[in-house]
């Protein structure tokens, strides 16, 4: 099941509410949790993107979920070929060097994805 932005939005407003509700006195809705979403986004792809003239940039981490990296990855020339369906040759284009995002799950994650499975696999 693909999760929507709006389900996100409504989980993460259930959860603000009970660990955060009695605090602050308030019941969060999934308004200010869209919100909330909205400026979290650009924060984290800025943190992101800070060193990407750097051949290795940096990371950022979110928590217990994992880190976000970017890749850098090289320019190719271009090349020739041949097509593998036709047998004819041909030239493969230059493409220029890009920022890939990464995302690599930290061990809490894995190990909730373990338990989930094992669970549900008895």
């Amino acid at each position: 099941m693909t999760v929507t932005k709006t389900q996100l939005a409504d989980a993460y407003s259930m959860a603000l509410t009970k660990e955060l509700g009695d605090l602050w006195d308030r019941d969060f809705s999934r308004r200010d949790a869209s919100r909330l979403l909205d400026t979290l986004w650009p924060v984290v792809s800025q943190l992101a993107l800070k060193d990407t003239k750097k051949r290795t940039p940096g990371s950022v981490p979110l928590g217990h979920l994992g880190r976000l990296k970017m890749r850098f990855k090289a320019a190719t020339k271009s090349r020739k070929g041949i097509n593998p369906f036709t047998g004819e040759p041909t030239t493969f284009r230059a493409k220029p060097a890009t920022l890939q995002p990464r995302f690599t799950a930290g061990k809490a994650l894995k190990d909730e994805a373990g338990k989930y499975f094992r669970r549900k696999m008895k």
